[in-house]
């Protein structure tokens, strides 16, 4: 405990999960989250919960077997490529598909002289939260494709992540790819390429800059992904 407060010290951690309960906004399909009570401290003197929910629910990672018919399952990704350096940039004022050449124009411009493996994309989802955003109807998907899934990689822009050798990519949205795409190209290009994808992020409170970012999914065997809990640690 001495070494962790050590670590710490003078440095702030930052919560960048979307906590997961009956009200967590899902992807259109997705299995809907239920947490039921099994035992009470009254009738067996604890308390002990049933979870039901979908293996991409709240802040997850997505496994190479969620998309690639010989990918590897989530428990089977190692942990230190869900670890690094990240470095946070802001498209809130953008719609539409990021290309490699926004992307390399952003990671110039920011200027960073430390080693960053993770990329982790602020969009429009982060500027609704911080507005409060309204009631969404999240069974309706062409709204809920206009309203969360405006803005996007397409396959340039994920292959320049692949080609830039970051070891993970994340976004406060449902998908990394359009979310009207039926082949699901930036996910294949990534998972593809050995990058890890982590979805859903809560980055509504986060400045841009650069931080130790880490992401611990569920070690759920043969599993497509898994829930996880991410944490920005700041340096500042």
């Amino acid at each position: 405990m001495l070494i962790v407060e050590k670590i710490l010290v003078k440095r702030k951690v930052i919560d960048i999960s979307t906590p997961i309960s009956p009200f967590t906004k899902i992807f259109p399909g997705d299995p809907e989250p239920v947490i039921e009570s099994i035992c009470t401290l009254e009738n067996k003197g604890c308390v002990v919960s049933r979870l039901s929910l979908g293996s991409h629910t709240g802040t997850h990672v997505d496994a190479p077997s969620h998309i690639l018919s010989n990918g590897i399952s989530v428990d089977k990704l190692k942990l230190e490529s869900l670890m690094g350096m990240a470095l946070i940039l802001d498209y809130s004022s953008l719609e539409g598909s990021l290309t490699a050449e926004i992307l390399e124009k952003a990671f110039q411009d920011a200027r960073v002289s430390e080693d960053i493996s993770i990329l982790l994309l602020k969009t429009k989802n982060s500027s609704r939260k911080q507005k409060g955003s309204e009631d969404i109807n999240y069974q309706n998907n062409d709204y809920v494709g206009k309203k969360f899934g405006s803005t996007y990689l397409d396959e340039s822009a994920a292959s320049w992540i692949v080609e830039k050798k970051f070891k993970t990519i994340g976004i406060d949205s449902f998908s990394i790819d359009s979310f009207h795409s039926k082949i699901m190209s930036a996910h294949r290009i990534l998972l593809s390429g050995n990058v890890n994808i982590v979805e859903c992020l809560e980055l509504s409170l986060v400045e841009v800059g650069v931080y130790f970012f880490l992401c611990l999914p569920l070690k759920i065997e043969d599993c497509d992904g898994a829930p996880a809990r991410a944490l920005l640690i700041s340096y500042s």
